[in-house]
């Protein structure tokens, strides 16, 4: 429900309402939860036998939601949050999940198209938010700013970390390319990595540059740079 309602472009929780009384869209999604594509015969009749009489939602209210949102945070991490420094909460178990089932859905693409090579495009977004407890971006405003690594060849995002606006997007970029490195399906062999100036960070350079990844060795690169009077000398004593 959550996926449909940020497909069909709905800006808060609330907004569930909407789709609740679009009656097309919930028909077909009550028709869905028991089409035998998507579930067993058993499962079918455990789900029928949940329900004394018949269900008239076809997606949870509001406060269902947000209770359901509620154990993805973990309230001594959120704690730690403040103005004036950069801060990621550790992910709960809740929180790990979502990731999981996107390791599943990136491995069936894989072998419905099998793709050996992984250009893999890592970048932060600021997403503008009128949360009274964001915190604000380098651009001043309210906003939160994931972290995402984009698969190319599949063209699909295989890791996104969400974060704090004021997160800078330079920040733990190596912790997450090689989370992003763990979760590749079988069959890659050669990963390539771009990125901005943000991952112009010796510690991920040296990891790409000197095959430190067990997995797939040598990593070649292509990243920004901001071409400062000390970077020219250096390009300069280099050999044509």
């Amino acid at each position: 429900s959550l996926v449909m309602l940020n497909i069909a472009g709905g800006g808060c929780v609330d907004d569930l309402r909407v789709l609740e009384k679009d009656a097309g869209f919930a028909r077909v999604l009550r028709r869905v939860e028991f089409h035998p594509d998507v579930s067993g015969r058993k499962e079918r009749r455990k789900r029928e036998r949940r329900w004394h009489k018949e269900r008239k939602r076809a997606v949870p209210s509001p406060p269902v939601v947000f209770r359901y949102l509620g154990a993805f945070s973990d309230s001594a991490e959120e704690a730690k949050r403040g103005v004036g420094y950069a801060f990621i909460p550790s992910h709960n178990e809740h929180l790990l999940a979502p990731g999981k089932v996107n390791e599943d859905l990136v491995s069936f693409a894989q072998r419905k198209a099998l793709h050996e090579e992984a250009t893999l495009d890592q970048d932060a977004t600021l997403i503008e938010t009128y949360k009274a407890e964001a915190l604000r971006g380098y651009k001043g405003d309210k906003a939160y700013q994931p972290l995402t690594t984009y698969w190319a060849e599949q063209d699909m995002v295989l890791h996104s970390e969400f974060r704090d606006g004021n997160v800078p997007a330079g920040c733990g970029n190596l912790m997450v390319l090689k989370e992003t490195l763990r979760i590749l399906p079988q069959g890659v062999m050669k990963v390539y990595f771009r990125s901005d100036t943000a991952a112009y960070q010796k510690d991920l350079l040296i990891y790409c540059a000197e095959g430190k990844d067990e997995r797939f060795g040598v990593i070649e690169f292509a990243v920004g740079v901001d071409v400062t009077a000390e970077f020219k000398r250096a390009v300069a004593q280099r050999r044509e």
